[in-house]
């Protein structure tokens, strides 16, 4: 598989999950039950997982846009959430749990490990090869 095939692959894996994040902010009901995972352990894992996959394209140097980005799409969620719903209601703390996630996430991929999607499928091709 080429870089441009796997980098658009990339996009539209975090595009999906961009797009669960959207919806399980604004949808009325909590998507997960809140026996099944605290609400704020929910946010963690969303924002980390994204700035994860998010990282996995990125360039070392433009590893704090993708954090930015997530970052941004979790603020304007908890705005959205007042603003254009009558059933939910932004919380800094979820905000905050976001950031957390965000954070967890920049600090493993800033040790050198941004990019490590690209790295990851050479090395996957490689052995296709041997």
């Amino acid at each position: 598989m080429n870089t441009g095939t796997l980098r658009r692959l990339w996009i539209a894996t975090i595009v999906v999950l961009v797009t669960l994040i959207i919806a399980s902010s604004l949808w009325p009901r909590p998507v997960v039950p809140n026996e099944a995972l605290s609400d704020k352990s929910a946010h963690f894992l969303a924002y980390f997982s994204l700035a994860l996959l998010g990282s996995g394209i990125a360039s070392p140097a433009g590893l704090w846009r993708a954090m930015l980005r997530c970052f941004l799409l979790g603020a304007a969620l908890e705005i959205a959430q007042t603003l254009l719903t009558a059933h939910r209601v932004g919380d800094f703390a979820d905000l905050a749990a976001n950031v957390t996630g965000i954070g967890a996430a920049w600090l493993i991929a800033g040790q050198g490990r941004a990019g490590w999607g690209f790295r990851a499928a050479e090395r996957l091709s490689e052995r296709r090869r041997s």
